[in-house]
């Protein structure tokens, strides 16, 4: 995504001025704090930069904590949102931090990174800490179909360590979170190609699911092009143009939250060539869950595929 073309809303505080107000502490990553700071009658606090994420720390959780998801409109860029002093307080007092990291949302590097060292917070960097992945990556982790899960068990891990007594509930509640993405699942595993099949995409949103659906990106030029916000070089595009016009694909994947003349134009050719168009978001729909959201997509990737069998 042209990670300037989404809508900014509500922040129009400085960013410097969130940092000297916040008092953030430097933290660990992946460390618990040495001393657990809750009681039975008294909340985990955790803060989630992304609302699929907080879906499912509230949902490992229950009600043993206190979840704050800090990007929930569909319609705020990750990359440029810059939090208010009140959102910068909010992470400091939080006790559990969970973000997508390796550059997609660096704010909440930066405020982590602020101010002197008073506490330890267990912070989850996504990204890193569970694919291994790292900052110039491919940073859209969440439609890895394994990350969920992973991330379930690492919430239930990190929470068991602030409040022992609760070590089974939260593991249970973490087991029934990624029993729920079953019919995830069995949608990847029922279209899933038996060899590879090439497609294009506008830009590399969805690559992580597309490859375990065996779906080959055909444009990885075009789409970086796109993503950073420059011109595809003139044979990129003509090759795409060929893709289209020749049905050398299955569908083109456009995600609708970054349109441009360039990539309008595609759309347009795809159709007039009979080419599918399936199209996807970088952000959560409002009123959807993680599982809707995913799952309207692959929907749309299965009437595609039947219109090219």
């Amino acid at each position: 995504m042209k990670h300037n073309k989404l809508l900014m809303t509500g922040c129009s505080l400085a960013f410097t001025t969130a940092l000297l107000l916040s008092g953030c502490s430097t933290h660990s990553t992946n460390t618990a704090s040495s001393s657990p700071s809750t009681t039975p009658d008294k909340k985990i606090k955790v803060i989630a930069a992304e609302n699929f994420y907080g879906e499912v720390a509230q949902a490992v959780g229950g009600d043993r904590v206190e979840v704050k998801s800090i990007l929930t409109n569909p319609n705020v860029d990750p990359h440029e949102y810059e939090p208010t002093p009140e959102v910068a307080k909010e992470i400091t007092d939080a006790q559990v931090i969970v973000y997508n990291g390796i550059g997609y949302d660096d704010w909440m590097d930066k405020i982590l990174k602020a101010g002197s060292s008073t506490n330890t917070k267990t912070v989850i960097n996504v990204g890193n800490d569970l694919l291994g992945k790292k900052v110039g990556d491919n940073p859209h982790v969440w439609y890895a179909p394994e990350i969920m899960p992973k991330l379930a068990n690492k919430i239930a891990d990190d929470l068991s360590k602030i409040d022992p007594s609760q070590d089974q509930a939260f593991h249970q509640r973490a087991k029934d979170y990624i029993a729920t993405l079953d019919p995830l699942n069995k949608k990847i595993q029922q279209l899933k190609q038996a060899s590879p099949t090439p497609i294009d995409v506008s830009e590399p949103v969805f690559d992580y699911m597309l490859k375990d659906l065996n779906l080959n990106i055909n444009d990885p030029n075009f789409a970086k092009a796109i993503e950073e916000g420059s011109d595809p070089i003139p044979a990129d595009l003509i090759q795409l143009q060929n893709d289209m016009k020749n049905k050398k694909v299955k569908f083109f994947v456009y995600n609708i939250q970054n349109s441009s003349a360039t990539v309008d134009n595609i759309v347009k050719l795809a159709n007039s060539a009979g080419i599918p168009v399936v199209k996807v978001t970088e952000t959560e729909p409002e009123g959807k869950n993680y599982l809707q959201w995913m799952m309207d997509q692959l929907n749309e990737v299965e009437n595609a595929l039947k219109v090219r069998d």
